[in-house]
């Protein structure tokens, strides 16, 4: 059925909500870093019976389909239902709760959240699951190469700072990557901390097939910790798969990592002089760290792993 509401939304979401028995009372938009002209967007639905749900837009139905087959062989692990897809919409669970705060994050929960991710990496695609080929090594420093030279030519960095953290990047560079799939968007901003205290990721419309060390290194881009939790997140990680060559490499992936995300944010005309400012001390420092530090005085006094 179609509410009143239905001008305001794609015909694929009404479809996808008619799957589940509901209409749409009300919209609101919740659409993280959306550029205009875009389809893709993410919805939260009230529905006429009292039921709220989360409606997603994909960019296309191939891409809808291929997250949501990947969604199915990650059940058992705390990422929001999908309830029913259309076309390139997904109707998804609405987890209540409140957002975590890094600050509120223990060892424990810091284990459980690695113990997650691991797992994601480690589950083997569906049997019918045709992944694309992944990029190799030489794929990421040309693309870190090309990334570098737009930020100078535009003004955003000097050659001497591109030519140095290429260098530094080049020189740490694995010789082969390990792929499987990945989440892409694994970090506290995505997650909610229901009522009973459970942690529940709620956005994981990026999950796809890809390099397992680049997502770690999303996931620390976006996830600053303290020294405790990263050993604790680095030991229990290990536990299910090896962190020896991501390790290794971290200057690579950090620089990677860093360049990837300070153009996502200009694309959008978000705030990145964060992003900059760390790209400047990393190209200055070999001291410097290559991920976000949060700074926990209880946690930083706890004994060490």
């Amino acid at each position: 059925m179609i509410g009143p509401v239905a001008h305001e939304l794609d015909s694929d979401i009404l479809q996808a909500v008619n799957h589940i028995g509901g209409t749409v009372d009300t919209v609101e938009e919740i659409t993280t870093l959306r550029r205009s002209r875009q389809r893709r967007g993410c919805f939260r639905l009230r529905l006429a019976d009292g039921r709220t749900v989360k409606g997603r837009l994909f960019r296309s139905t191939e891409l809808r389909e291929s997250v949501t087959a990947l969604h199915s062989v990650l059940e058992g692990l705390p990422l929001s239902r999908i309830l029913a897809v259309h076309g390139v919409a997904t109707i998804e669970e609405w987890v209540p709760g409140v957002p975590v705060d890094p600050r509120d994050v223990d060892r424990r929960l810091t284990h459980d959240l690695a113990a997650i991710l691991g797992t994601i990496h480690c589950r083997k695609t569906p049997p019918d699951y045709s992944p694309e080929d992944t990029p190799d090594v030489d794929w990421h420093a040309e693309r870190l190469r090309t990334q570098l030279a737009q930020l100078a030519d535009r003004g955003h960095i000097d050659s001497q700072q591109a030519t140095r953290l290429i260098e530094l990047a080049v020189k740490n560079q694995p010789s082969d990557l390990e792929s499987g799939i990945i989440h892409t968007d694994f970090h506290l901003g995505n997650m909610i901390r229901k009522h009973n205290g459970e942690i529940w990721i709620v956005d994981n419309e990026r999950l796809r097939f890809g390099v397992l060390d680049y997502d770690l290194a999303r996931c620390w881009r976006y996830w600053p910790m303290a020294g405790p939790q990263r050993e604790m997140f680095c030991k229990t990680y290990s536990a299910v798969r090896s962190l020896d060559t991501f390790l290794l490499h971290q200057p690579f992936w950090s620089i990677c990592s860093l360049v990837n995300s300070l153009r996502v944010y200009m694309r959008h005309r978000q705030p990145c002089s964060n992003f900059l400012e760390k790209l400047d001390r990393i190209s200055r420092n070999v001291e410097e760290p290559l991920w976000p530090v949060l700074s926990l005085p209880h946690l930083d006094s706890a004994p060490r792993l």
